[in-house]
């Protein structure tokens, strides 16, 4: 269990995918929201203080990547980390995600392992900017 507390925001169109996700990291510890649109998670952020955001990349609304560069170029959400979710692993939409700002992009379905790493380095990362940033 990780001894880091965190809200983690899940935005994914499907509820099995937010299940999944939410099962995998229950035993971490961490605090879990969720969106179900590209439109509900800008209301979810506005509302806590969100330090990783899962975020599928097809969505109806907002798809993630619009979703991604919206909060990228907020001052007030621009530093949190975003872990891109998608079924397709093409080389394209990887390029992409990180060219938009996002930290990571794990392919579904999801590896337990993979994903309670890497949502675990990036809180971690942000914890320590945080620190930086903040002077102690």
């Amino acid at each position: 269990m990780s001894n880091i507390s965190a809200t983690i925001l899940i935005v994914d169109d499907m509820p099995k995918n937010i299940q999944v996700a939410m099962n995998i990291l229950r035993d971490e510890g961490y605090k879990m929201l969720f969106a179900q649109s590209g439109k509900k998670a800008f209301d979810v952020i506005k509302e806590n203080n969100i330090d990783l955001i899962l975020l599928d990349v097809m969505m109806p609304d907002l798809d993630g990547f619009e979703v991604c560069k919206i909060l990228k170029q907020d001052e007030n959400t621009k530093d949190i980390p975003i872990i891109f979710l998608s079924g397709k692993d093409s080389s394209s939409d990887i390029e992409k995600a990180y060219e938009l700002g996002g930290s990571d992009y794990v392919v579904k379905p999801f590896i337990n392992i993979e994903l309670i790493t890497k949502v675990s380095t990036y809180i971690r990362l942000k914890k320590f900017y945080e620190k930086e940033k903040n002077g102690y």
